[in-house]
């Protein structure tokens, strides 16, 4: 497919190499295109080196304003809409829990049982079902081990991941659906409170709990604040972990040897997830806002301008990237698009990996023989995850 600066990318379903063709046409035409995102004339950004310095002038081009009408009405002010010097005090207020040592100590003692934990809840269905060797990994699997593992980090009630999770997809609904998703906000507020009241006189090792204690300059979270983060946690961290390891099954399903592979070397898991997020980046096209305008790539950017970052076609550039479109978990380059760069880069980035490296080590575990029977490509352009993908298995003895 080619591109045009009518193909409204917000729109786009994009199935399987579509968005990649169209990034790869886009970008053979320069580092900075008119584009079209939800009817506004916008600019896209294609290649890597031009993608990075926008990223990295976050005093000329911050982050946070688009958020303030995106994400602010409906999960509340967090730092994710903040600049500055505001949100880097937020960010460190939020975000402790998510750091190399808490993660590590998460993942040992809490993740990897409760992967086993949905896998034998999803062996359970199939074996009651028609189909016994039958699962859909996608829905059973992708879709509900995120969700799960954030309810736990943040320490709330077991038995209620199911509706948290519901919650998420509601919130995440905003743009089509903001009445959905502002009566989630709502319930998620009322669900929180008696924990919150829990954790403030009694702290436990949770993310809620360490939000609750965190100071930064005398400033301390609120409870509308704590609640904010967590309706943030559930939107946009388990969801894009959530499609993140969609699309990482999907390539590992359909590439028996690959699959093969990571069953006698796990530690290989490392290169597999690192170059399934270069290949299939799970937010491929991020709107930000030229708040005060500026000049990049050559292209003047008026204060106001809406500017699409492409960050499926950076991590393919082939000024970057030797055989940008070969999946090759042992190639050299290193640095990808993928969780941004510089101020606003995501602080979730190490949770995300490990989760995927615990979810594909524990599956690969459990099933074997694992033969693809209906598995859809990736789709969409703006938030990309695989839809469907059912397999047939031989349980592990």
């Amino acid at each position: 497919m080619q591109f045009s600066s009518e193909l409204d990318l917000a729109l786009f379903t994009a199935s399987g190499e579509d968005l990649h063709d169209v990034m790869a046409d886009a970008a053979s035409q320069g580092p900075a295109l008119r584009a079209t995102f939800l009817g506004r004339p916008a600019l896209l950004l294609t290649g890597f080196a031009t993608l990075r310095e926008f990223f990295a002038r976050h005093e000329d081009f911050p982050g946070g304003e688009i958020y303030q009408f995106a994400t602010k009405p409906h999960i509340g002010s967090t730092f994710i809409d903040m600049d500055g010097a505001e949100h880097d005090r937020y960010r460190q207020l939020a975000m402790p829990a998510f750091r190399s040592r808490a993660v590590a100590q998460f993942i040992d003692s809490d993740l990897v049982p409760l992967a086993h934990e949905v896998v034998d809840s999803m062996l359970r269905r199939a074996h009651n079902s028609d189909r016994p060797h039958h699962v859909d990994l996608a829905t059973d699997f992708a879709q509900v081990l995120p969700f799960w593992a954030i309810s736990r980090k943040l320490g709330l009630p077991v038995g209620t991941e199911e509706r948290q999770r519901a919650w998420a997809l509601a919130l995440l609904s905003y743009p089509t659906h903001p009445a959905e998703a502002l009566a989630a906000a709502k319930e998620v507020t009322e669900f929180l409170r008696p924990t919150l009241a829990e954790r403030r006189a009694h702290p436990a090792n949770d993310v809620i709990s360490t939000m609750l204690l965190a100071e930064r300059d005398g400033v301390r979270l609120d409870d509308e604040q704590v609640s904010a983060h967590v309706r943030l946690l559930y939107a946009v961290g388990a969801t894009t972990t959530s499609d993140a390891l969609s699309t990482l099954l999907h390539r590992i399903v359909t590439q028996p040897s690959l699959a093969e592979r990571l069953r006698v070397e796990p530690e290989y898991a490392d290169r597999v997830i690192g170059e399934s997020l270069r290949t299939e980046p799970p937010v491929s096209v991020l709107p930000r806002l030229a708040t005060s305008g500026g000049h990049l790539a050559e292209v003047d950017l008026p204060a106001g301008t809406l500017v699409l970052c492409g960050i499926a076609g950076a991590n393919r550039d082939p000024q970057h990237f030797i055989e940008p479109n070969r999946f090759n978990p042992d190639r050299s380059e290193g640095e990808v698009m993928t969780f941004g760069f510089g101020q606003k880069y995501c602080p979730g980035t190490h949770l995300a990996r490990q989760q995927l490296k615990a979810a594909v080590t524990v599956l690969l575990q459990r099933l074997t023989e694992v033969r693809p029977v209906d598995c859809r490509p990736p789709a969409g352009a703006v938030l990309r995850k695989t839809n469907r993908l059912v397999v047939e298995f031989s349980p592990a003895e």
